[in-house]
Parts: structure tokens; sequence; C-alpha cells
């Protein structure tokens, strides 16, 4: 199965793919995650990429490439899904070719995942998280109506220090409402996603 849109699309991750990943796990990427910052060697990815790619009743990792020439430019993860009761947690997307962070592939690509928890796992309650510092992240799951339901304080250790993380939530019938209404069109969740870059870049400097 595909999901599809103009730039990128979604396919399963398959064994062969660790050849991408292992290079994706670079310094900049890592540092901004929840997970700790650990070396790994190809033989270390390979194993990875096929346990991920052979077993996807907990976890899914759905390969993000571009249309117009195939390429794996990075993953996005579902994790820890509970088919009782409805819900799952967005371990988030790792975009590994530089050229498309922060851009409208990273973007679309969220969608398209998002569509696909929705629509075909009917998840009914999605949870996110990330360092607190870590403002594009908050911002954009702000911009997209999650709610902020907690901070764990000092709940990470890397780089010699601990981190504080934001836990995030939205429900299904939150996300539709704001469908429906037209909240999720790129001018309106941009105008949303500067003004939660602003709001949060003020309260990091209190």
């Amino acid at each position: 199965m595909i999901y599809k849109g103009e730039i990128v699309y979604l396919r399963a991750l398959e064994p062969e793919d660790y050849e991408k990943t292992y290079l994706f796990r670079d310094y900049e990427m890592q540092k901004m995650t929840c997970g700790p910052i650990r070396f790994s060697s190809k033989a270390m990815e390979k194993n990875w990429a096929q346990a991920k790619a052979l077993d996807n009743s907990r976890d899914i990792y759905l390969a993000i490439c571009l249309i117009e020439n195939d390429e794996m430019i990075g993953w996005y993860s579902i994790n820890d899904i509970d088919y009782r009761n409805r819900k799952c947690h967005c371990g988030g997307i790792v975009i590994g070719n530089r050229k498309y962070r922060d851009g409208l592939a990273y973007e679309e690509a969220g969608n398209l995942a998002f569509r696909y928890i929705i629509n075909e796992l009917n998840m009914n309650r999605i949870t996110g998280s990330c360092l607190r510092q870590h403002i594009m992240s908050r911002a954009m799951m702000e911009a997209s109506y999650w709610s902020l339901e907690g901070i764990e304080r000092q709940s990470i250790f890397k780089e010699g220090r601990y981190h504080d993380v934001c836990h995030y939530a939205i429900l299904k019938d939150e996300y539709l409402e704001h469908l429906n209404n037209g909240d999720f069109e790129p001018r309106k969740r941009m105008l949303r996603l500067g003004k939660a870059i602003k709001q949060l870049k003020a309260d990091n400097k209190q």
C-alpha cells in the first residue's frame, strides 16, 4: 500500500533500507530527539531495519520517498499501537536528507502518515513527545491543534544534562473537526505555526 502526495509517498520499510537509515543517523538529528545519542554500525542498522520490516504488530515504520525519483529521504514511525484502546504514539519524522528538513516534504509526509493512522489504523487517541527546547516540533504539534498534556521534568539525560519532555495528544474527533473546518489548509497552518514559534521562543526566555 502506498500513501501518495504531491512531493512524497509512504511505503513499508524494507530490510535493504538500512543502507539509507545508517546514513541518516547523524548527530544533528539525534541531539533533538528524546532518545540517546548512539553510535550505530552497519551490522546493527541492518538488524534494526530487518526487525522493523518484518514485524509491524506494535510498531510501524514507513519509508518517506520522493515521487520524482523514488529516493528514500527518511522515515516515519508509529509506535506502541494499542488496537484494543485505539491509541498509538507518533515516534516522529526522521528526514535524513538535510535539503528536505522543515520543508514541504516534511509537512506532507506528516500529513500522509496521520491520514493513515486515522483512516486505516482507526486510532482514536494519538500522542507525541519532544524535548522542551525543540521549538519546531512543539510548534508543529500546536499548529495542528494537539494539546499539551504535561511536561515531564528532567526526564531525558543527554549531552551531559537532563532535559524536560513535553507530551502532546490529539483525539480523532478533534482532528476531524478541524479538518472539516478547513483549519489544516496550508495558509492557515503556516500562520498558526508562525505564532506558535514566536510564543514558544518567548516562553523559553522567561
